[in-house]
């Protein structure tokens, strides 16, 4: 008889956790079909937002594939600055440009000693 009492007593125990559970499974799948249609709802907007995004993606990468070939051309260009840099350093360092820069100097003392020449003997007359 003690059996049929817990078998009894089980019984009222399932249906009556049934019973509870029925609301907070009714609220769920309300929650569920609410966030599916969210999720529906934002899709599209979804999608341009990744389209968007790629197409700035892909600008960014034109952008910086330009900035690498102005960045590739200035170091070419810095190369032909130090290579006429180094020419002109050999051409001021050269022996012939030295005899050349000596001459000139030379040159001009001479004319500077006749000037000077030339006024001492106009002054003297």
């Amino acid at each position: 008889m003690a059996l049929k009492v817990l078998q009894i007593v089980g019984a009222a125990a399932v249906v009556i956790l049934v019973l509870l559970l029925i609301p907070i499974l009714l609220r769920l799948r309300r929650t569920v079909d609410e966030v599916g249609e969210i999720v529906s709802d934002s899709r599209p907007q979804a999608v341009t937002l990744l389209k968007k995004a790629q197409g700035t993606l892909d600008s960014v990468n034109r952008e910086l594939e330009s900035i690498e070939e102005v960045t590739e051309e200035t170091h070419v260009l810095m190369e032909k600055a130090s290579e006429a840099s180094t020419a002109v350093e050999k051409a001021v360092k050269s022996p012939l440009t030295r005899v050349g820069l000596i001459t000139a100097g030379v040159a001009a003392a001479g004319f500077a000693a006749k000037r000077r020449l030339s006024r001492d003997l106009s002054g003297k007359r």
